[in-house]
C-alpha cells in the first residue's frame, strides 16, 4: 500500500508540472543597449518575466513558495507575480531584472543571473550586436531541484524565449534579424525592421533551431542594431 501511495503521489507530481514548459521574456530598451555597447556603462538592467506551466491554478498557489525557493537565487530582483491562466494553461509567474553587459568574459562569476543580454559595438556594421547569454551551471542547478520533486527537467525545445524591443530614442533605428519570429511572423534569412522614434516595439521570438543552439552553446545571436541609415 505504501508503494502504491508513493507511485500515485509521484504521478500527481509529474502531472502538476505540465511538460516542464518554460517561458522567458524580456522588455529591452534600445537606449540601454546603446549605453552599454557604446559607452561600456555597467550596472544596466531591464525587465524580464519567467513563467512555468503548472497543472492548475490551485497547484500554482500551493507551490509558489517552492518555485520561488528554486529560482530566486538565480535572478536579480526576483519577485513573485500573480499566477496566470491562459485558456486551459496555468502559469507560475515571476519578474526579474536582466543585466545588459558589454562583455561575456567571466560573466557567470560576476552575476547571479541565469540569463543576460550582451550588447557590443559591431565590427561589421555601424551599430550594435546583441546576444542572449545563458549560465549553464545555474540552469543545471534549477533543473536538479525541479527533477528531484517532479521527475522532469526543463527543456528549451518546449520553451518560449522572446524579447520585446522598444525604441525609446529620438532617432530612427533599423533592426537586422534572421531566422526568428518577428511580431509573430517567421523570418527566413536576414531582414531589416524599421523602428521609429518614441514607443515603437518589435517582438522577437527565438525559433526552435535557435533555442537548441542556445541550449548547446549557452549563447545565441538575437539581432543587430543599425544606429542610422
Amino acid at each position: 500500500m505504501k508503494i502504491t501511495r508513493y507511485l500515485v503521489l509521484a504521478f500527481l507530481g509529474v502531472m502538476s508540472l505540465s511538460a516542464c514548459k518554460l517561458d522567458l521574456s524580456s522588455k529591452i530598451n534600445i537606449g540601454d543597449l546603446n549605453r552599454v555597447a557604446l559607452s561600456q556603462e555597467g550596472g544596466v538592467t531591464d525587465r524580464g518575466t519567467i513563467k512555468l506551466e503548472v497543472g492548475s491554478m490551485d497547484h500554482c498557489q500551493n507551490e509558489s513558495r517552492f518555485f520561488a525557493s528554486v529560482l530566486e537565487s538565480h535572478f536579480q530582483g526576483f519577485n513573485i507575480l500573480p499566477c496566470e491562466q491562459v485558456g486551459l494553461e496555468s502559469y507560475f509567474v515571476a519578474g526579474f531584472q536582466i543585466p545588459i553587459l558589454h562583455s561575456a568574459r567571466d560573466w557567470p562569476e560576476k552575476s547571479n543571473s541565469l540569463i543576460a543580454i550582451k550588447a557590443v559595438r559591431s565590427s561589421q556594421i555601424g551599430g550594435v550586436d546583441v546576444d542572449l547569454l545563458l549560465n549553464p551551471a545555474r540552469f543545471r542547478t534549477i533543473n536538479k531541484a525541479i527533477e528531484a520533486k517532479y521527475f522532469q527537467k526543463f527543456d528549451f525545445a518546449r520553451s518560449r524565449i522572446a524579447i520585446r524591443l522598444k525604441n525609446d530614442q529620438l532617432t530612427y533605428h533599423d533592426v537586422l534579424a534572421s531566422d526568428v519570429f518577428a511580431n509573430g511572423l517567421p523570418v527566413v534569412g536576414l531582414k531589416a525592421f524599421g523602428l521609429k522614434p518614441g514607443t515603437t516595439h518589435l517582438k522577437i521570438e527565438l525559433s526552435d533551431v535557435q533555442r537548441e543552439f542556445f541550449s548547446l552553446y549557452s549563447h545565441v545571436p538575437l539581432f543587430k542594431l543599425i544606429l542610422s541609415i
